[in-house]
């Protein structure tokens, strides 16, 4: 064994990055040889996966960066192990792989900084990059987007950079909770829906805009506010929009099944899973031209300015649209687990 994955994202709340590296881990355990890989976490972990040739270790009780700074990297020294960081952050020795999901700390860093939680994390994930693009054995990130911005922004050679992509199996697996339509009132095809974190680059105030200028339609948004924006529920109030709050994946699953469309207004993105999953779930979707989106859903979307709320959506609507089939196709995560595989292996 030569290296450790870094399992701090066991101990947090599923949501994007999160998704990726559990994903990944547990494709990879379908393909490793067994000892290969171990996965360390804390003492905290709760609902720990069982995974067949990769190894849970659990050490230290500590929370957050605190973990990883005073718990794993130690254990990592004391095993003389390397770590493979999928979310980001990582013990400041030990940036032997890590995955940058983008570089929105310094595209739109200012975004982030209207709270002293924002402003501090936002520096400490600066400093977290400049460490990882440093010392890294090699840099993975999830969009062709995203590494041309390492290059540009931060110089990272693009040969140090691997692309790999998330993808949208996992939901296939999810039951769907059909029981969120009965209590808000919702109907087939009556709403518009759309789901993230509401931290300022979701740009959910594009929704209750549009919602402002289309009250014969229903929006529905899910998600949760971030500790970095005040943005939240009274930011969203109107007569036609209806803020749920976190939803579990079941009741997000029978929201894209009945939705009149998926509506992802982002200006930043690294990637974005939940339009993905709304489109295996049949949505048709409606998304931003910003970043890496076009780059993911190619000609598969109807895309809006993500600034410009003067939109006709039943006309946008009618503009055809190609199959879904080959965005689904494009992306998968055991291939991707290969992927990630013949990279570890290469390094080793």
């Amino acid at each position: 064994m030569k290296y450790a994955f870094n399992g701090r994202f066991l101990t947090k709340k599923m949501t994007g990055q999160e998704r990726f590296a559990l994903e990944l881990i547990s494709h990879l355990d379908k393909i490793c040889e067994k000892g290969e890989f171990c996965v360390v976490t804390s003492e905290l972990a709760k609902d720990v996966p069982q995974w067949e040739n990769i190894e849970v270790i659990k050490t230290g009780r500590l929370k957050r960066e605190a973990w990883e700074q005073f718990c794993l990297g130690p254990w990592l020294r004391k095993h003389k192990l390397k770590c493979i960081n999928l979310t980001t952050t990582f013990p400041l020795l030990h940036a032997d792989v890590v995955c940058l999901h983008d570089v929105s700390v310094f595209e739109i860093g200012r975004m982030f900084m209207h709270s002293a939680y924002g402003f501090f994390g936002t520096l400490w994930k600066r400093f977290l990059c400049r460490i990882a693009v440093k010392t890294s054995d090699r840099i993975l990130t999830v969009s062709e987007y995203s590494k041309k911005k390492l290059n540009e922004i931060l110089n990272v050679p693009t040969d140090k950079v691997s692309v790999v992509y998330n993808s949208w199996q996992h939901f296939q697996k999810v039951d769907t909770d059909e029981s969120i339509m009965e209590r808000n009132g919702l109907t087939d095809k009556g709403f518009f829906f759309s789901l993230s974190s509401l931290s300022p680059q979701k740009n959910f105030i594009w929704i209750k805009e549009v919602a402002k200028r289309n009250p014969q339609f229903l929006f529905v948004v899910t998600g949760k506010a971030e500790g970095f924006t005040h943005f939240g529920a009274d930011d969203l109030k109107t007569d036609n929009l209806r803020f749920t709050g976190y939803l579990s994946d079941g009741e997000n699953k029978a929201l894209m099944q009945h939705c009149r469309a998926f509506i992802h207004p982002a200006i930043y993105e690294g990637f974005g899973i939940p339009p993905l999953e709304a489109l295996s779930c049949g949505a048709e979707l409606i998304v931003s031209t910003a970043t890496c989106l076009p780059e993911i859903y190619d000609k598969s979307a109807h895309y809006i300015d993500p600034y410009d709320y003067n939109i006709d959506l039943e006309d946008l609507l009618k503009q055809p649209v190609a199959p879904k089939d080959a965005v689904l196709k494009k992306f998968n995560w055991q291939r991707e687990a290969d992927k990630l595989l013949r990279i570890l292996r290469e390094l080793s």
